[in-house]
Parts: C-alpha cells; structure tokens; sequence
C-alpha cells in the first residue's frame, strides 16, 4: 500500500470516529449563570455529574421540550426547598415526547416530581416528599411507564396517568396522598402499594 492510500484510509478512520463518537456524545447539565431551570431544548442524550438544588420556592429544575431526550441523574439529586415549596417541579417534560429519566433521586418540590409527555419513561429512580405527583404522566399524555422506582411521601398520587395505555412495573409506592398511590394506568406486576400489592387495573 502507498503511503498517500494510507494517509487516506488513515483520515477516513479518524473522521469515521469523531462522527460516532459526535452521535454518541452526552451534555453534562449544570446550573446556568442565570439561575434555574437548566432548559433542554435539543433531542440527546444529558447526564448530572453533581446535585441540582433550585434556591426559590417556585422554581422549576429543568425544563424539556425537546423530544427524543434522555437524562441519566447518575446517582444525583434534584431537590426543591421542602416544606416552603410553593410550586416547581423536578423535571417538567410535558411538552416533549419519548423522554427517559433515570437513576438518581427528586425530591421536596412544591409541584410534581417529573411531568411527563407521551411515549416517555422513568426507570430506577427515588422520588419522595414532593407536593403534587410523584410521576404525573396526564393531560393529552398516553403511553408512560415506569419501573424500578421507590415514590414515596408525595402530596397527591404516586403515579397519576391519564390513560390504560401507560404501564408500571416494580415499583414501591408508599403513604402517597394518605393512601392514593396509583391513578390510572395498567399493573403490569411486581409493584407494591402501602404494603400490599398493588390492585390490578
């Protein structure tokens, strides 16, 4: 082989990878100059490399409207002011479809934990002593799921879906609005309510 047909073969390798390594690339959400909410406005793939705290009592953490987004929390924290929380969510993703949320812990918003659009997940994650939802997958919403998440302690329902379509699947739900863990959406198993499991739909 010449050493220019090498040279090139050699550029091609090189461009070939910055190309996957491009598509594969993750954001990494910190907290703006400006102040919250961090806003996701382009489809992707986000991760926290530390702990998200709002400082108002009305403040939302981050806010997606793009479609086609994934956050990976990372064993992090978002969290809102507790019990002075007036309004706010975690992440509020109902104006975005095809969502997934993961692996870390919401906590001691005023609103919802996670609002979610349709066609949108949550898996593995902690979210407890917000004022509103725990999961809100409503409105014109259809066809969320979530799995392998402990809600716990939220002011209204655990999970409240808008429709059959959505699913959840081992899952503990526990003291969610003095006992209403669940609104809507199908069992699909394993998924404990207050200490008992939870009714099938």
């Amino acid at each position: 082989m010449s050493k220019r047909l090498l040279v090139i073969c050699l550029t091609f390798l090189v461009v070939g990878l910055m190309l996957h390594g491009s598509a594969r690339a993750q954001t990494k959400i910190t907290k703006p100059s400006g102040g919250l909410p961090y806003k996701i406005k382009t489809s992707g793939s986000y991760f926290l490399g530390s702990n998200l705290a709002v400082t108002t009592k009305t403040t939302t953490a981050i806010i997606v409207t793009a479609s086609n987004v994934t956050i990976n929390l990372n064993g992090f924290t978002i969290s809102g002011l507790g019990a002075t929380a007036t309004s706010g969510v975690g992440i509020n993703a109902s104006a975005a479809t095809g969502v997934t949320i993961a692996n870390g812990v919401i906590t001691g918003f005023g609103g919802d934990g996670i609002l979610l659009g349709s066609n949108s997940t949550v898996e593995n994650m902690q979210i407890y002593n917000n004022r509103g939802d725990g999961v809100d997958c409503g409105g014109t919403s259809t066809a969320c799921f979530v799995t392998g998440s402990v809600i716990t302690g939220n002011g209204e329902a655990g999970l409240d879906f808008s429709d059959v379509h959505s699913g959840f699947l081992n899952n503990v739900l526990n003291l969610n609005d003095t006992g209403t863990d669940v609104i809507g959406g199908t069992n699909l198993g394993g998924n404990v309510c207050s200490g008992n499991a939870c009714p099938q739909s």
